[in-house]
């Protein structure tokens, strides 16, 4: 594949395909009581828990990026299970911009988060620093003003297996005007560090 320039990408947790379907028909009953154009909803195969986010970096700097990342996550002892939990707004209920769950573990997300930061900053760029918060992203609230948001009580949550924990992808990020398109660049497994 080949790449430009300067590329958006991000280390995030993949859903199998089993949690997206599940996920994607809680999202689509959603979209059809909301009645609304006000949020722009995650397409299921988009679905995904960021770890890390790097708006701009050079594509000559992914093949020592991966392998910084790679390297720290080598240290890791072996995998484990992630929960999704209940619906949520962020920042808060008060001034809502994006609908999310709740992913548990937290503190192992946000070592895990952690441990890759290390790797981007060994390779010269930086991290956010604000504290990790792992969610999954359903919706992006387009123009908050004004919304009636009542009806996300009115669908329940399907009840979603636990997360294999085993690997770790960098995507690369496209925005589009439909959406951004995400493609998976390199998978880091974490069992093995490989």
């Amino acid at each position: 594949m080949t790449l430009p320039p300067a590329i958006r990408i991000f280390f995030a947790i993949d859903l199998p395909l089993s949690a997206k379907e599940k996920i994607g028909s809680f999202i689509g009953a959603l979209k059809k009581k909301s009645k609304s154009n006000a949020i722009r909803w995650t397409k299921p195969e988009n679905l995904h828990i960021t770890l890390q986010f790097l708006a701009e970096i050079k594509a000559a700097d992914l093949p020592e990026l991966v392998r910084n990342v790679r390297g720290r996550l080598a240290r890791l002892d072996k995998s484990s299970t992630i929960k999704l939990g209940t619906l949520h707004l962020f920042p808060t209920p008060y001034r809502p911009r994006v609908i999310v769950l709740d992913v548990a573990p937290q503190e192992q997300l946000a070592s895990l988060a952690e441990l890759i930061g290390h790797g981007i900053k060994a390779t010269g760029y930086e991290v956010e620093d604000r504290p990790f918060r792992g969610h999954l992203t359903l919706g992006r609230i387009k123009q908050p003003q004004g919304i009636q948001l009542g009806f996300l009580n009115e669908v329940e949550l399907p009840a979603i297996e636990e997360i294999e924990l085993n690997e770790v992808v960098a995507f690369r990020s496209e925005p589009q005007p439909e959406g951004s398109v995400y493609t998976p660049l390199e998978r880091i497994n974490l069992s093995s560090g490989r």
